[in-house]
């Protein structure tokens, strides 16, 4: 999957995982049923819509490769003010809008009865949802045994799960380190980070959710900019920051003619949720 468009596909589920870490790990996996999360995790599934609105300049309903270099190239010089390479910082900003929004929208759908703070049951609930989900065999674990990258069938279903995010997931949630994480030692340690952001009191603010899910934030914004930065020389020049575009739209391109049609984009197959522009 394109790296900056893990990324945004992460703020949601980065701001649901909190101290357990599920979300971001398994943010490739299948979505929950409803509960607070899941009017997000459904805005993530109109692909077509999504990528004509970021990359369809004269609304033709066509994305030609003209469209997609003038998009990555006004996104690239607004991000680094016209110099000719982006920071660590800047493209860390780049995403800082939206991920503010995803936060505030988590809270609120999060704070069931609408007093400005989190319970730890408001706190906990969509996160066991998905541990439950994803415990598809009902054994009440998930291990932590290295598993193959997804890969995906049409329509986005998932065949299997991303590894992205598993080795932190266990280290947050494997308590007694036997190599799989249990639900009582999920809601454990859930527990403990729930207290370590309150201080112990029994309610969390809006504040403190948001501290906890901008940490999460730019750990995840380092990561994507190490794995962009080909050279290691500590910046993105243009031809970085939108190699991954220059694949993902040459995959997507399936009779090579230099444009990306609605048809296209529903027959794919082997890719997943193109997502919006910072």
């Amino acid at each position: 999957m394109h790296i900056r468009i893990k990324m945004i596909l992460g703020l949601s589920a980065l701001v649901l995982a909190g101290g357990s870490g599920l979300a971001l790990a398994q943010m490739e996996g299948p979505s929950p049923p409803d509960g607070p999360m899941q009017g997000l995790m459904r805005a993530h599934g109109r692909t077509t819509g999504r990528f004509l609105a970021a990359f369809d300049l004269n609304h033709d309903g066509k994305v030609p490769h003209d469209e997609l270099n003038r998009v990555d190239g006004a996104h690239f010089a607004a991000a680094t003010h016209g110099a000719g390479a982006m920071t660590q910082d800047q493209f860390t900003a780049m995403h800082a809008p939206q991920f503010q929004q995803h936060t505030a929208e988590m809270f609120r759908r999060l704070d069931w009865n609408g007093d400005g703070k989190l319970t730890l049951d408001e706190y906990a609930g969509p996160q066991r949802v998905r541990f439950e989900t994803l415990d598809r065999d009902g054994t009440g674990a998930e291990s932590c045994a290295p598993v193959q990258r997804a890969s995906f069938q049409p329509g986005g279903r998932s065949k299997g799960r991303s590894g992205f995010g598993r080795a932190r997931f266990c280290a947050d949630n494997d308590l007694n380190r036997d190599g799989k994480v249990t639900r009582a030692e999920f809601d454990s340690a859930t527990a403990k980070h729930f207290a370590m952001l309150t201080g112990g009191a029994k309610a969390m603010t809006e504040t403190q959710f948001t501290a906890d899910a901008l940490a999460r934030y730019r750990e995840l914004s380092a990561r994507m900019f190490k794995r962009l930065d080909k050279n290691r020389d500590g910046k993105l020049s243009i031809a970085e920051f939108a190699a991954s575009d220059q694949k993902l739209f040459a995959r997507m391109d399936k009779n090579h003619d230099g444009t990306v049609t609605p048809d296209e984009l529903s027959s794919r197959g082997s890719r997943r949720h193109p997502a919006n522009r910072a």
